[in-house]
């Protein structure tokens, strides 16, 4: 994560967060921050703060892959949450209904 957070990144780590909270997915210092992140902002992150939620993000990219395209169509990190619920994601799941009804 880069020290300058635009707004639309800190808007989709917002979103990212809130799922991750109530989805019951975050644990002890991940909650905290990210509650911080949701009332304050991601640029009020300490450089430690940044750290953990990087590796959170990460880490959570590294487990989840879409059946399809293996990535290749994520738009954004609540992308993921999706993966983990359906498979695949919104995209592909998009193309694959379309592609059904055809």
């Amino acid at each position: 994560m880069d020290n300058e957070i635009d707004e639309a990144y800190n808007n989709e780590l917002i979103d990212f967060l809130e799922q991750l909270i109530t989805r019951e997915e975050l644990e002890s210092a991940a909650f905290g921050i990210s509650k911080q992140v949701i009332d304050k902002g991601a640029k009020s992150m300490s450089p430690k703060q940044k750290y953990v939620i990087n590796n959170l993000v990460e880490n959570y990219k590294k487990k989840t892959e879409c059946e399809l395209c293996k990535d290749g169509n994520i738009g954004s990190l609540t992308d993921y949450i999706y993966i983990v619920d359906n498979g695949v994601c919104p995209t592909c799941k998009n193309a694959d209904g379309k592609f059904m009804k055809a």
